[in-house]
């Protein structure tokens, strides 16, 4: 994909991306024709067992003890428990009882199906190292299901962080180890440059990413609408929906803030840390960032869920990688590559409207 894109391509985009909604979790119009009903409580049982492709070819189990079982259903026999970060491969998927009735959506394993809430979907690419000149930096995603973050280029230094599929850093240099392998230094916002990564694990993003969707069309005539009841994030563009997808918004005590409001500021990845005791969190690499209040609430993309269609942030309005890319990239003003932080006032154009 390269060069600006119009209004009709941002149109197709959309309609494509909801004609994969039973793979990639996205919601059309009316929702029936996904088998996926917002409205209430059973609307899933038409579409039990109706298999469909797996939206990537593997999944990293999120956290410890998902059950895998001999059918996409709570009540069917569990054959055994994943361990944290095992990668499994995903045959497919399909709708099955519970444990939700908002998420019922099983994937399914080589040895049996397990609920999708806590499973990653991803896939394992590994990338050819570039170069950097002196002072270049970029933008790279984590392409493989989980690497680790070293306090030096060399795989036995101090492992600091464990980076997952999905994850964006800012690539700032490029070094090798004693046998010659290639490793990336990655700067953190939060905590500086003392990160360094195998290559093989980053892409590199390419500028062209950056491109604003749907750039003829002016702000005043773009809208975000986030739907708190049914968690739902839509765009319209002079009143017509482009583009919906499933979210999930703050829950109890941290619930995203109704109202009107405005894009304050972007940046395509962010070290956020938060919360106390047990509700204490560390997540590196949080890509496609898009703030619209002072308090520092944003649409932007995760990986330590994959259980949308309830309230369960700390206030943000959480969705997929390639759904919280789109709206960083439809929304204005315009992120220039590779700058960190975009803000209204540094380019002619005005921001874009969110409503509750």
């Amino acid at each position: 994909m390269s060069g600006k894109q119009t209004r009709r391509d941002v149109l197709r985009l959309g309609a494509r991306a909801l004609a994969m909604a039973p793979a990639i979790g996205l919601l059309p119009s009316r929702l029936s024709s996904a088998g996926l009903d917002i409205s209430g409580a059973g609307a899933h049982t038409a579409f039990l067992g109706d298999a469909q492709p797996a939206p990537r070819p593997l999944g990293r189990a999120i956290q410890a003890g998902i059950a895998v079982r001999e059918a996409p259903g709570v009540k069917a026999r569990e054959v055994r428990r994943l361990a944290l970060n095992e990668v499994v491969t995903l045959l497919g998927q399909t709708v099955g009882e519970g444990p939700t009735t908002y998420n019922p959506v099983w994937y399914q394993l080589p040895d049996g199906y397990a609920h999708s809430g806590f499973i990653q979907p991803c896939e394992h690419v590994v990338n050819a190292p570039v170069e950097l000149a002196e002072g270049e930096h970029f933008w790279g995603e984590i392409t493989v299901p989980f690497t680790e973050a070293r306090a030096q280029p060399d795989p036995s230094a101090r492992l600091r962080y464990r980076y997952n599929y999905g994850c964006v850093f800012q690539v700032i240099a490029r070094l090798a180890d004693a046998e010659g392998n290639p490793w990336y230094q990655i700067h953190d916002e939060n905590l500086g440059n003392g990160f360094f990564v195998r290559a093989e694990a980053i892409r590199r993003i390419d500028s062209a990413e950056f491109d604003p969707l749907s750039p003829d069309v002016p702000p005043a005539h773009k809208r975000i609408e986030i739907d708190l009841a049914h968690q739902i994030i839509r765009a319209f563009e002079r009143n017509e929906l482009v583009y919906e997808a499933r979210a999930a918004t703050g829950a109890a005590g941290t619930r995203t803030t109704p109202g009107e409001h405005r894009i304050l500021k972007k940046t395509p990845s962010r070290h956020m840390t938060g919360g106390s005791g047990s509700g204490y969190y560390d997540l590196p690499g949080i890509g496609w960032c898009t703030y619209f209040t002072q308090s520092g609430i944003a649409i932007h993309a995760t990986y330590w869920h994959n259980d949308y269609g309830r309230p369960r942030s700390h206030g943000c309005v959480n969705l997929l990688p390639e759904h919280a890319k789109w709206f960083f990239r439809w929304t204005t003003p315009v992120a220039p590559y590779p700058q960190r932080w975009t803000r209204p006032g540094q380019t002619d154009e005005p921001s874009v409207v969110v409503v509750f």
